[in-house]
């Protein structure tokens, strides 16, 4: 073979991956996924901001503050009545997180009330562990219910979800108000894998 046919084949040889993958890329969707919830696209973002903790002095508003920052959260937004429904979405919170063992660190479970009720003591008691943010007027809630392209089939405002978030502030994932706990997990358990940070 010549010089030039040499080179010919393995210019072609080389570019077949590159070409084969681009091809892909372009024209094969997945038919399936291994995710659980629901992937937001586009991702709702959570503007940073003051927030109002309930039940917390100065001291440990401080550290609540802190401890948001940079970690996976669930998120859950309800009334500070916080009746069965809701209390069934703490629970399963709770367990998701416990499932995750040694990870559960990384992960903080949330409640934006966006009443003007204060949950009772004994709530605060039962779910321990859980930070609870006076969100009325807060841009949270705005930022969740105004993203009508992300939450399409929401018609009471997030309160029938449960939402998984990232440690920047976006909300990527969306599980209905009574989600398979195990499931739950497996989804977090695989972003916790895929990312080292939080």
């Amino acid at each position: 073979m010549s010089p030039r046919t040499k080179f010919v084949l393995i210019f072609l040889l080389f570019s077949v991956p590159f070409v084969g993958s681009t091809l892909v890329f372009l024209f094969w969707t997945p038919t399936t996924t291994s995710n659980y919830g629901l992937l937001l696209s586009p991702v709702v973002t959570l503007p940073e901001t003051k927030l109002g903790f309930i039940d917390q002095g100065a001291a440990d508003k401080e550290v609540a503050e802190r401890a948001l920052r940079g970690k996976w959260l669930m998120l859950i937004r309800d009334s500070g009545h916080c009746e069965a429904a809701c209390q069934k979405k703490l629970y399963t919170m709770r367990q998701s997180r416990l499932v995750l063992g040694r990870e559960q660190d990384r992960v903080l479970r949330v409640v934006l009330v966006d009443d003007d009720v204060k949950p009772s003591q004994a709530l605060l008691k039962e779910y321990a562990g859980t930070v609870w943010i006076a969100a009325k007027s807060a841009p949270w809630l705005a930022a969740l219910a105004g993203e009508k392209k992300a939450f399409i089939e929401d018609v009471d405002n997030g309160r029938n979800h449960i939402y998984g978030v990232d440690t920047i502030g976006n909300v990527f994932i969306r599980y209905g108000a009574d989600p398979d706990i195990k499931r739950m997990t497996a989804d977090f358990q695989r972003v916790l894998k895929a990312s080292q940070i939080g």
